[in-house]
């Protein structure tokens, strides 16, 4: 059993690799068309042509992996079972159920360097990318200027400003608000903040004082913030989106914004989809390995067709699954998960019916 394993796996290994080539090679085609009059009208050169797709390649191998598992799986067992080859092995009696466990077990191996090649490597390499893009087109994360600055800082302290100019290290319109067991005790108010000799000072504000006496309010002109750790260049750091984030920093990210008391219905849905769109290489092949292993009469096209539907189908579910989670017409968690419980019990029942 041992030599059959290896030879089946080596037969899907040799698919899912030709999958992922085919598919990455026509995604920077079809990027490269659309992007191509970008590149000449900047007059992109070419180490920022080479750093553009570099760091845009693992976001295209993270989103296509599903239809890769998916046509390396019906690819692989279809010309099994054109060739007899599946007959032969039942007849031998190995039950189909395990024909195809080295595949489930590599597929679940799989998902889980997905997640981690999704989490560690991903949301760096699209950042980078967004940025060589910005660079390209002359626009964006140059300066490190910004608007809508929310941080937080040691001690319980939270930082929010209009506006950053990054050239002269000043903000405006500034809030600190300094908590202590899950209250605010002191919030510093003042039009601008300023960084000199190496530490913040609040201009023109009002320092509030929250205790059980009441609230205390004192004017200053000028107020030192020598207990604010964070530097200019935390200010300037442009803040990412979801999927620039690894599953860390989204979930610190989505703990802040519970903690200011604001919406983060998004990035909780974006968050379990981090664990749960890794986990489809796994549930995509429990799929296609029913339909596979009985396609006597199914070509290369009608394997490639077939994948091709149920891919659309999956990414259709994806999507409704996440706006029905956005919209808070699912929970977060469910909105996530959706496509996998469905795909994954079509999956067990067509496993079930299959012939043994």
């Amino acid at each position: 059993m041992r030599l059959l394993d290896r030879y089946l796996l080596r037969r899907y290994l040799f698919c899912l690799g030709a999958a992922v080539l085919a598919l990455l090679l026509v995604a920077v085609i079809v990027d490269l068309i659309e992007h191509i009059d970008t590149f000449i009208d900047y007059h992109t050169t070419p180490g920022q042509f080479v750093r553009y797709y570099c760091y845009h390649g693992p976001y295209w191998i993270a989103l296509t992996l599903p239809i890769a598992t998916l046509l390396g799986t019906l690819f692989s067992l279809s010309s099994l079972a054109r060739a007899n080859e599946l007959t032969a092995m039942k007849a031998a009696g190995i039950s189909l159920y395990r024909l195809l466990l080295p595949l489930f077990g590599f597929s679940l191996v799989f998902s889980g360097l997905a997640f981690f090649f999704n989490d560690q490597v991903v949301p760096e390499a699209t950042y980078r990318y967004r940025a060589v893009w910005d660079e390209i087109r002359g626009v964006g994360r140059a300066d490190g200027s910004r608007k809508q600055v929310l941080l937080q800082d040691v001690g319980g302290q939270l930082l929010f400003a209009r506006s950053y100019d990054a050239l002269r290290q000043r903000a405006s319109e500034v809030s600190c608000e300094e908590e202590h067991a899950g209250r605010v005790v002191r919030r510093l108010e003042g039009r601008r903040l300023e960084w000199r000799d190496s530490c913040w000072v609040l201009l023109e504000g009002h320092e509030y004082r929250f205790g059980e006496d009441g609230i205390q309010v004192e004017a200053f002109a000028e107020r030192a913030l020598p207990a604010l750790t964070l530097k200019p260049a935390d200010l300037a750091q442009q803040q990412k989106k979801t999927e620039e984030m690894d599953y860390g920093e989204l979930r610190a990210f989505i703990t802040r914004a519970q903690a200011n008391g604001e919406d983060s219905t998004r990035q909780q849905v974006d968050l379990h989809l981090k664990i749960a769109f890794p986990f489809t290489c796994f549930v995509i092949v429990l799929l296609g390995a029913p339909l596979a292993a009985d396609a006597r009469r199914t070509g290369l096209a009608g394997s490639f067709g077939k994948g091709t539907l149920i891919c659309f189908v999956y990414y259709s579910c994806v999507k409704a699954g996440q706006a029905l989670g956005w919209n808070e017409q699912l929970s977060p968690e469910l909105g996530a998960w959706l496509p996998n419980l469905i795909f994954g019990a079509l999956g067990l029942a067509l496993l079930w019916r299959s012939p043994k």
